[in-house]
């Protein structure tokens, strides 16, 4: 397990889903957390089992919110070694039923919502270092149907990274993406569970043949976290079974 001994680290969306089990891992890592969501933060602090942890409710598209935890982190903690942009929503909807109110939510929360992340958390970062891990996804590099706001958000978000990666590396800070393939998370079972989210499908095309778990996702998120990682940035970590690799449809099996 990559090791967090006391790295001071910020997760967005961390209530649920990857969020949750990315503060999970970073926890049995030996890092000092701050979870950061719209709402249920004292709950996930009780059920991550981290009396220690920081819990902030707020909303990444909020500038003022995102300053208010940087502000209780170097309270507590004296500053901030690292941020998980894990925050995220979607809508699943053709073009032409789609409001430009839904469409620009899903670019403020995943894309804006980021950048602010980030742009709070910089002053916090120790001179000469810090980090970034943002979630991207597999849609940020190839298209879906019906998924125009979150490819377009998750595309965005893997060039963000980069150029962020280029703008703060001479400060020492780090910037990487984790795009994972889909992930059985509570956003991913209402999907399924409403009928616009074909999971065989998805894992028929996957050469490794399934979903990814959300602990796969959280131990790539702690290893670009870790020193381990300490010469990478600017790099897009698939968490996918293949799936961007995948240019051939066949059955599985032959």
């Amino acid at each position: 397990m990559s090791d967090l001994s006391g790295q001071r680290i910020l997760v967005t969306g961390a209530r649920r889903g990857l969020g949750f089990a990315i503060a999970a891992r970073f926890r049995d890592a030996g890092a000092r957390l701050c979870l950061f969501g719209r709402s249920g933060m004292e709950a996930a602090r009780e059920s991550l089992g981290a009396p220690d942890a920081l819990a902030v409710t707020g909303d990444v598209t909020d500038a003022a919110d995102l300053d208010a935890a940087v502000a209780q982190m170097t309270a507590a903690f004296g500053g901030v070694d690292g941020v998980v942009t894990a925050a995220g929503i979607t809508q699943v909807a053709p073009i032409d039923s789609l409001t430009p109110a839904q469409f620009r939510a899903v670019l403020d929360t995943n894309v804006t919502g980021t950048w602010l992340t980030v742009r709070a958390a910089l002053p916090a970062m120790p001179a000469g270092g810090g980090w970034v891990v943002m979630l991207g996804s597999v849609y940020g590099a190839d298209g879906a149907p019906d998924r125009s706001p979150y490819c377009a958000s998750k595309g965005a978000v893997h060039m963000l990274a980069q150029a962020l990666a280029v703008e703060l590396g001479p400060r020492g800070v780090r910037v990487n993406v984790v795009a994972p393939t889909g992930v059985r998370t509570p956003m991913v079972q209402d999907l399924i569970d409403r009928g616009v989210y074909d999971e065989a499908g998805v894992a028929g095309r996957t050469p490794l043949g399934r979903l990814a778990t959300a602990e796969e996702v959280a131990a790539a998120c702690a290893f670009l976290a870790s020193g381990e990682a300490g010469m990478v940035t600017g790099t897009v970590l698939p968490v996918d079974g293949g799936w961007l690799a995948n240019g051939f449809i066949q059955t599985r099996g032959r």
